[in-house]
């Protein structure tokens, strides 16, 4: 008796929530009967209360609905609820079937939704995605795959049915290697570019978007593919497009500029006014084109991230002081003053050399050309916390801020009578940000119509690596022999005759087999090398050069119409030079090298050639000399040979794995004190953990560039403490 008045006070309760849902709602019984029936259920499934009170819940009519009743109301079943989806007519029905407790006996609800407007919204939603060019694939916290649009299985040759409901990490599915992998989290965007060889090669930027609920929950993420082969090809036919025209162009300048600097230098014998008037506008007007060629070529290759940076210390106040003399007889010319103002004591600025001067030789040329004459331009250096700025200020018509917040956009010219006048590309101001941001720093402007203008630019203050092992200054006048390996005898002569000046030996090869035995033979103080040699190539020569124990301490620099920088420098060259060539920067490069003391080394090990590239690019412009090896067989004869400071190390290689380098390097007393940091994405081998307590350091991937240089700086810094 008892256990119907308790069934029968569920039932009520039931009803009472009927009251106040606006969804259909039907109660099921211990024993399968209907017990509860509301209006809205009546209409939803076309049937009458009378029909269905009372009797078995297969009067419902409903085939999925009953089977999940069934299994319900089994003694013995799971109590989890079941989602069903219901087509009846136009209209989509979600139901959902779950246990209810009475009087210690199992009953069931099922609950009604009108999903029809939903559904239709979804089928947009799908159809809109699936229109999009975009691959998009949506995962759950656990890397369970929800959605996947067509794109995306075109794309990366995916098929949805092996996918969905799966688990399958993002960087699976695109065949990554596990190091590379994205790490998605709730803590933001992740941006990489990813190339996949199947079905076909295809280049793709992979941004990954953090899915969150209201009280920001992480609910999973996204992932977007956008194909970019396409504009790769056309930016690298770009690229090679530049390359050429520029080559084409400088070959004949190099040898027109280079002759007429030294006709105008008297090495041809006296030349008359009118001869030298002449003489001067055809210099230039060659150097003006020379700059032109420089910009486009800058321009593309910060465009495809090819620019190489050689970072060292810089003193701020030298720099202005050169270019204040540079610019001193062009500002009396145009009855403009040159104030620099630099304090005593400035610390030291980590940049690029060459490319910070063309950054201050922009500003400052700007500042002539716009201020009135009889103006003054201020060049001011000074410290901001952790960055030097260096303030260039003028006279001029000033700057209105519409124009300020578009002057450092490529070609953007501020449109006025006087900017007509001077003329322009429009590129200087837009390369000169680039160049600054790449070097850690900032530029910008503040200025004000017709109250003149300050340009500034600021870099990190440089670390204590770069700082306590500076190049000593070269001699003013050379000395020693310099090796010019040019398959040009006219360039050879040229740069024989700017070396002769500054009271170096010259000796000249004009190809490979020559230059090889020559560097052997004579063991110059510097080399000097054009890549683009007759009887092969010029890398070649430089490879062979740093491999052969006799030459491999002789520093090379690279002179070329062909711009490759970065792969200069993971040979090991000392430092790169574009023809045509500039005598002045010439002549300084070499009398540094011949006085310079090395940068530490560091000799970063990896079976991976894109992570050996990547680093030796990155730590070579933080300011450090690299070596690359690409197993451990290699890095023992590179450890050998040039006796690194420090050694970054890949555990996984073949050959010769990390773990039997370790154990080498640290039972040779010749290389036992030379730290490494092993970096790994892998699970340590724990028999052999011994081994791995020889390195000094773990370095877990992925990491960032700055984390690396952090790491590496700071273990040098701290063995040169203990010594």
């Amino acid at each position: 008796m008892q256990q119907k008045v308790d069934e029968r006070r569920s039932f009520l309760h039931i009803r009472a929530l009927m009251a106040t849902t606006t969804e259909g709602l039907i109660a099921i019984g211990p024993d399968g009967d209907v017990r509860v029936f509301n209006e809205t259920a009546e209409e939803m499934l076309g049937l009458h209360r009378s029909q269905v009170a009372g009797k078995l819940y297969t009067s419902l009519k409903q085939p999925k609905v009953e089977a999940a009743i069934e299994r319900l109301l089994r003694p013995k079943s799971r109590k989890d609820p079941h989602a069903i989806r219901l087509q009846l007519g136009e209209r989509v029905i979600a139901a959902t079937v779950a246990p209810y407790a009475c009087s210690g006996r199992r009953a069931a609800v099922v609950t009604l939704r009108d999903d029809t407007a939903l559904e239709a919204y979804r089928k947009r939603a799908e159809a809109i995605l699936a229109s999009t060019g975009d691959g998009l694939v949506v995962f759950d916290p656990d890397d369970i795959v929800t959605y996947v649009n067509p794109a995306a299985t075109s794309l990366a040759g995916l098929k949805p049915a092996k996918l969905l409901g799966k688990r399958t990490p993002l960087w699976q599915m695109l065949a990554m290697k596990a190091e590379d992998a994205f790490s998605p989290g709730a803590d933001g965007s992740q941006v990489r570019e990813v190339h996949i060889e199947a079905p076909e090669h295809r280049i793709m930027d992979v941004r990954t978007d953090p899915v969150l609920d209201d009280q920001g929950g992480y609910l999973g993420y996204v992932a977007t593919l956008h194909d970019v082969t396409a504009e790769r090809e056309i930016g690298q036919m770009k690229n090679e497009f530049v390359s050429t025209v520029s080559h084409e162009l400088r070959t004949p300048l190099t040898s027109i500029k280079g002759y007429i600097d030294l006709i105008l230098d008297g090495e041809a014998g006296e030349i008359n006014e009118i001869q030298r008037e002449f003489l001067s506008i055809v210099k230039q007007n060659s150097d003006r084109l020379v700059e032109l060629i420089n910009d486009m070529l800058d321009i593309s290759r910060i465009e495809s991230g090819r620019i190489h940076l050689k970072i060292q210390p810089l003193d701020m106040c030298d720099l202005i002081a050169g270019a204040v003399d540079t610019f001193q007889a062009v500002s009396e010319q145009s009855g403009h003053k040159l104030i620099p103002k630099a304090p005593a004591g400035l610390p030291k600025a980590a940049g690029d050399r060459d490319r910070v001067g063309q950054v201050l030789m922009n500003f400052i040329s700007n500042a002539i050309k716009y201020s009135p004459e009889g103006g003054s331009v201020t060049v001011k250096a000074r410290q901001d916390g952790e960055f030097v700025t260096v303030d260039i200020t003028d006279q001029g018509i000033g700057i209105s801020k519409e124009d300020q917040a578009q002057l450092f956009t490529k070609f953007y010219r501020v449109d006025s009578s006087l900017t007509r006048e001077i003329g322009g590309t429009g590129l200087g101001l837009s390369i000169c940000k680039s160049i600054i941001e790449l070097l850690g720093g900032k530029v910008g402007v503040k200025s004000a119509a017709g109250k003149g203008s300050t340009f500034w630019f600021s870099l990190p203050v440089a670390p204590k690596h770069l700082v306590r092992t500076p190049g000593v200054e070269g001699p003013s006048m050379g000395g020693g022999t310099v090796l010019v390996v040019d398959r040009d005898p006219e360039i050879a002569n040229l740069v024989e005759t700017y070396l002769l000046k500054q009271g170096y030996d010259v000796v000249q090869a004009h190809n490979a087999e020559e230059a090889l035995a020559l560097a052997i033979e004579v063991h110059p103080r510097v080399i000097t090398l054009d890549v683009m040699l007759g009887d092969g190539d010029g890398f070649d020569l430089l490879q062979k050069l740093k491999d052969t124990p006799e030459t491999t301490n002789i520093p090379v620099l690279v002179l070329s119409i062909v711009c490759d920088e970065g792969r200069s420098c993971r040979l090991g060259a000392a430092d790169y030079l574009e023809k045509p060539i500039d005598k002045n920067r010439l002549t300084t490069i070499i009398d540094d090298l011949v006085g310079s003391v090395a940068a530490p080394v560091v000799l970063v090990v990896d079976d991976d050639r894109n992570i050996v590239d990547l680093l030796c690019r990155n730590l070579k412009t933080k300011g450090f000399s690299v070596a690359g090896a690409y197993d451990g067989a290699e890095a023992m004869a590179a450890i050998r040979k040039k006796h690194p400071d420090l050694i970054l190390l890949d555990l996984q290689m073949p050959v010769m794995d990390g773990y039997q380098v370790i154990e080498k390097v640290k039972t040779d007393p010749a290389t036992k004190d030379i730290p490494i940091v092993v970096m790994t994405a892998h699970q340590i081998d724990r028999s052999r953990i011994d081994i791995l307590g020889l390195a000094q350091q773990k370095l877990d991937k992925p990491f960032s560039p700055e984390e690396l240089a952090r790491r590496v700086e700071a273990l040098l810094e701290s063995m040169e403490d203990e010594l």
